[in-house]
């Protein structure tokens, strides 16, 4: 069984993403889940402002929850508002209470500690929701901040992207989005990852495949060390005509039945609530 918990549709309604991810049709990724093995996903909006204002994505939180009431085995919801928002505590309320499981993507083009995004996490925080944070060099920078807002928050984060991935390596080139070569131990995701019960890792997109296939025998030990803490996810890449095949990355790996079953859906399960 496999839980994705980073998935997203590009069309649905009025809304038409650019790009391959409009070709992303509530029917399309429910056929992506079934020829890539997985079981139910997270389906995730984006209303972040900086997205729009540069004609990038965008997914409304009525729309997602509309479509994953249709088929309610299958997909899972989360909701999503941009941190500048009027009422952000009111709207995000309203969509745990029309089932939401979570937030994200939070995906915005602000500091990953400015005082609004803060606002988010508490909010997060005090209604016992998980956040998915989005971080790179444009989005949620820094992670060196990140570290300060997960240790002083009860919020559980879950981290994707690149600025977060390429620290599993003690050292780092910042002009480097996607390192190859081995990985020096002593990296920033594996120290937050063992420090903070409240921090998860979401092993999606190029960056979370990149972070274990660069180096199988760092990646091995991590996820064994790690396993309690990380999260299956895709970002739907394999549709977009990418070789990333995570399922077969993780059998590489040679992992034992609770390790592999707490990565591939049970962490899942527990974050989200799902009985």
């Amino acid at each position: 069984m496999f839980i994705d918990v980073h998935g997203h549709i590009g069309a649905y309604k009025e809304i038409s993403v650019p790009g391959k991810w409009g070709e992303v049709t509530p029917e399309c990724l429910l056929e992506y889940m079934d020829f890539t093995t997985i079981d139910r996903a997270v389906v995730m909006p984006v209303e972040s402002r900086d997205l729009v204002s540069k004609g990038k994505y965008f997914m409304p939180t009525k729309h997602v929850l509309e479509v994953c009431n249709k088929f309610p085995d299958r997909l899972i919801p989360f909701c999503n508002v941009d941190p500048r928002d009027e009422d952000l505590a009111e709207k995000i309320r309203r969509f745990i209470d029309l089932g939401c499981k979570g937030f994200g993507e939070h995906k915005v083009e602000l500091r990953v500690d400015h005082p609004r995004s803060q606002e988010i996490y508490r909010v997060c925080g005090k209604l016992e929701i998980p956040l998915l944070i989005h971080i790179d060099n444009v989005c949620n920078p820094d992670v060196v901040a990140y570290d300060e807002m997960v240790k002083f928050s009860s919020t559980v984060f879950i981290a994707h992207g690149i600025g977060w991935w390429k620290e599993i390596s003690g050292k780092v080139d910042p002009k480097v989005n996607y390192p190859s070569g081995k990985v020096e131990p002593g990296g920033r995701v594996d120290r937050i990852l063992q420090n903070y019960p409240n921090a998860y890792g979401d092993l999606s997109a190029g960056s979370g495949y990149n972070a274990l296939n660069r180096d199988l025998q760092f990646a091995k030990d991590f996820v064994k060390r790690n396993y309690k803490k990380l999260l299956y996810g895709t970002d739907l890449v394999n549709f977009f005509d990418k070789p990333y095949d995570f399922v077969k990355l993780l059998d590489s790996l040679r992992l034992s039945s609770p390790v592999y079953r707490a990565v591939a859906y049970k962490n899942a399960e527990t974050l989200l609530k799902l009985g």
